[in-house]
């Protein structure tokens, strides 16, 4: 059985963090890993409401509109929307825009 109050705690925990982690990283002009850990402690934050409300483990997903949708919050448009614009700084963190070249042959003629 999983408890519940324990997993609040840790998201919360971590959530202070990870939030520290991005100002530092943005005051050092590391913006583009500043916000992805700025999407992570928004995650986790979400992560905890969904525990707390839903009295379950959060699912193991990134997208930050879906995490609201589940966690029972219900925030005005606004919220929304920039949890959406925050969706980005997470792929883009995990993601960039590689500066290698691609190895599928089919496409390197």
């Amino acid at each position: 059985m999983v408890d519940i109050p324990k997993q609040v705690n840790y998201w919360k925990q971590s959530v202070q963090e990870d939030f520290e982690a991005a100002v530092q990283l943005i005051d050092w002009g590391k913006i583009r890993h500043g916000l992805f850990f700025a999407h992570l402690s928004l995650e986790k934050l979400l992560k905890a409401a969904i525990c707390q409300n839903t009295q379950q483990m959060a699912p193991r997903i990134h997208n930050l509109v879906r995490l609201l949708e589940i966690s029972g919050l219900n925030p005005p448009d606004t919220i929304f929307n920039f949890l959406a614009e925050m969706n980005t700084f997470n792929l883009e963190g995990r993601y960039p825009v590689p500066v290698y070249q691609s190895t599928d042959r089919t496409s390197n003629p």
